[in-house]
């Protein structure tokens, strides 16, 4: 039955993956903060009103208070007076807390749980069971499942739109996209999504599940269809590595899976193609190239001339070229190994070879010499 956790921890995994891609393209990854906390009130207002926590309307009133809760930061923000992120701390913490002081006050004998809602337990998700079709499987499983299939139909039935508004809003306005319309579906889903996590991963996990996937695959490419392929993939190894090093060590699984996700991020942050480490790296081979091309250059400028021996000399090159001698015979046995330049014995001097000649001939156009 624990395998099961694991099927729900990559559903929910991928689900969110998905509908995140566009909220971190669209800058919204605190939204999505701010929806997946100040949704516990909408739960707890339907809870109040049906009075019976399995009931639906749970769900559907908590994605309408989601979607309310974007608008209020929208309204707050719009007014000019309040910055859209100051818009976003002020909103879903009142609500949030609200929901918090409501489930503690009137609510203390119902299973609401609000450490589960916070955290979520995804090791307990089998237990909770629906049939379908005669085939049991996880509640959480198959609402994962729905919000998979609602969340993958909604973004290739609308991908060219979702685009357009996406990266050029003004064009999207011109050609006749109503991109509040997707806005708000795009908002819809992702508190859609995050209410029905909550069992599997809770409130404060599910941003990393939304987010983290998708700003990691945005590191490795910026081609929207590869970035979905990416996040998706990036979801599942976050869902996988997560669940064995729960069991190995014993620990929440949703929290080893964000965890996973935030180690994978780092990664890709210090070592993508533009990432930290890979930047100091490029700059360090720039600084040799350069190097190795002056050097090369100054050999070819010298040859045949008056001062050859002594510009070019194995002793004296480095009062030329002004660098210390472990950066001449570093360099030196560079080029030479790449067969660019040799050592002439005889004239105690650096040369040119056949390949050499040519090289700087090269680099005499680039530069304009």
């Amino acid at each position: 039955m624990i395998i099961e956790s694991l099927y729900v921890l990559m559903m929910t995994s991928v689900a969110c993956a998905i509908i995140g891609a566009f909220l971190v393209l669209r800058k919204l990854s605190m939204v999505s903060d701010a929806i997946s906390h100040s949704v516990l009130l909408g739960i707890v207002l339907a809870y109040f009103i049906t009075k019976d926590i399995t009931s639906p309307f749970l769900i559907i009133g908590a994605a309408l208070f989601g979607v309310f809760t974007v608008f209020a930061i929208e309204m707050l923000s719009s007014t000019g007076l309040v910055k859209n992120d100051d818009a976003v701390g002020i909103i879903f913490p009142l609500f949030f807390a609200i929901a918090v002081i409501l489930i503690t006050k009137y609510a203390r004998n119902v299973h609401l749980d609000t450490d589960i809602v916070l955290m979520g337990e995804v090791i307990m998700a089998p237990i909770n069971r629906i049939n379908i079709f005669g085939i049991s499987m996880p509640k959480s499983l198959f609402q994962m499942g729905l919000m998979f299939i609602l969340n993958s139909t909604f973004v290739v039935v609308f991908f060219k739109e979702l685009k357009v508004t996406t990266f050029d809003q003004e064009f999207a306005t011109i050609a006749g996209f109503s991109a509040t319309i997707l806005f708000y579906s795009l908002m819809t889903l992702s508190s859609l999504t995050a209410v029905v996590a909550f069992e599997a991963v809770g409130a404060i996990l599910v941003v990393s599940f939304l987010i983290t996937p998708s700003a990691t695959a945005y590191m490795i490419s910026k081609d929207l269809k590869q970035m979905l392929i990416i996040s998706i993939i990036i979801a599942l190894v976050n869902s996988i590595f997560g669940y064995y090093l729960s069991l190995r060590f014993n620990v929440s699984m949703s929290g080893m899976t964000a965890t996973v996700a935030g180690v994978i991020f780092l990664l890709v942050f210090m070592f993508n193609k533009e990432g930290l480490i890979t930047s100091i790296i490029l700059r360090k081979k720039r600084r040799q190239q350069f190097k190795e091309e002056l050097m090369l250059v100054h050999i070819g400028n010298h040859i045949g001339e008056m001062d050859e021996k002594d510009e070019l000399g194995i002793n004296s090159i480095k009062n030329h070229l002004n660098w210390n001698e472990d950066d001449i015979k570093k360099i030196a046995n560079n080029l030479m190994d790449q067969g660019i330049v040799y050592r002439d014995k005889d004239l105690q001097s650096y040369r040119l070879t056949k390949k050499g000649f040519s090289q700087y001939n090269k680099i005499k156009k680039i530069y304009g010499m």
